[in-house]
């Protein structure tokens, strides 16, 4: 079973569609699973401590209760927002085969592959900007050499709450583009916050020219869009231009955006299976077993409550656009942005989030208040 089709055996129950019918029956992962994943996760995390010295793991090991910085993630470059935590360019080549053990645990295979493409390309970044360096006129090119030296994958910062195999624990990676955060409550993982994002989004030259990273989720967003009627469109439709102030990145947990755009009842079986496909695209970033947890959820929530947002270009995925799915169990967005040097939208980010389990608080009955971003 693919991730397509397994996404809409998962969703034509989790959504209770009404007549579906499914070529597969649903996946299902019992408490027993999600505790061997978690367990296969903490003796990861626990391998990866022990490759540390005294002053790598004063770095690393926080307390679970660290309201602060359990927090203290960003998709910022490090000119940005410095980090405090353990950055993987301190690490040694046994070290970082530990830490990618602990990534792999953790995550699916897809989800995985996903992760390492947006590091790596940031070192194609790196390259891009350095190349560029010459043209850059002196009175900036201190900023740009800083900016430069800030990208590539040494540019990641890693963080560990609490200790594995306890019952409650948690890990952070995060850096430019891409920051994950895991949490582990009595055998159940927690995945939410979740930001992915790349640029370039598809790398244009040199000998990774057609590389691309984050691109099935374009194309599953407009093919839902472009299969909706003209009524169904227009609900979708929120604005025609992308507002930067509805994407609810870091810093905005706490103010959290109305219902927006169509709901998931108004949608024929057929688009909710593309809507179901879209879903599974970000969901399906975790292990199988975390995964299967949260659409656990969204079918405890219903499809009247499930919302699809579009702002922006509908017609051309080279544009500038974000789409939104939303419901009380999950917030899902993807934004086209603009380059910094109006060469075009080749820079996307993209957003998971649990409304009600972020940093896994409400297993933990703990809440985490976010700081917003300089």
């Amino acid at each position: 079973m693919n991730r397509f089709t397994r996404a809409i055996a998962f969703f034509a129950a989790a959504l209770a569609l009404p007549g579906a019918a499914l070529a597969h029956p649903a996946v299902v992962h019992s408490s027993a699973d999600s505790a061997a994943r978690a367990a296969a996760m903490s003796d990861a995390a626990t391998r990866f401590v022990a490759t540390l010295d005294p002053a790598q793991r004063k770095k690393f090991i926080r307390a679970l209760d660290n309201n602060a910085a359990r927090t203290d993630w960003s998709n910022l470059p490090a000119t940005a927002y410095p980090r405090t935590a353990l950055a993987l360019s301190e690490l040694s080549d046994v070290q970082r085969v530990a830490l990618h053990d602990l990534m792999a645990a953790a995550m699916s295979g897809e989800g995985y592959g996903e992760a390492a493409t947006i590091m790596w390309i940031d070192d194609i970044l790196h390259g891009i900007e350095a190349a560029n360096l010459p043209n850059v006129p002196a009175e900036r090119r201190a900023a740009a050499e800083r900016g430069v030296a800030a990208r590539g994958s040494g540019n990641y910062w890693i963080s560990l709450f609490g200790e594995p195999g306890s019952r409650s624990w948690a890990w952070m990676i995060n850096g430019h583009h891409f920051a994950a955060n895991f949490t582990v409550v009595d055998g159940r993982i927690a995945f939410a916050p979740l930001f992915l994002g790349a640029n370039p989004q598809i790398v244009r030259q040199g000998p990774y020219a057609g590389w691309r990273v984050l691109d099935h989720e374009i194309a599953g967003g407009f093919a839902l869009i472009a299969a909706l009627d003209p009524v169904q469109r227009k609900a979708a439709l929120v604005g025609p231009a992308v507002d930067p102030a509805q994407f609810t990145g870091k810093g905005k947990k706490d103010k959290p955006q109305p219902p927006v755009g169509i709901a998931a009842n108004r949608l024929s079986p057929a688009q909710r299976e593309r809507l179901m496909a879209l879903v599974e695209e970000f969901v399906g970033f975790a292990n199988r077993e975390a995964a299967a947890a949260q659409i656990a959820a969204i079918r405890a929530d219903g499809p009247a409550k499930l919302h699809f947002a579009w702002w922006g270009s509908a017609d051309d995925r080279t544009k500038r656009f974000m789409y939104r799915i939303a419901g009380p169990s999950i917030l899902i967005e993807y934004v086209r942005e603009p380059q910094a040097d109006g060469s075009g939208a080749n820079h996307v980010h993209a957003i998971v989030r649990d409304p009600r389990n972020d940093y896994g608080e409400d297993w933990l009955a703990r809440h985490y208040s976010e700081a917003r971003h300089p």
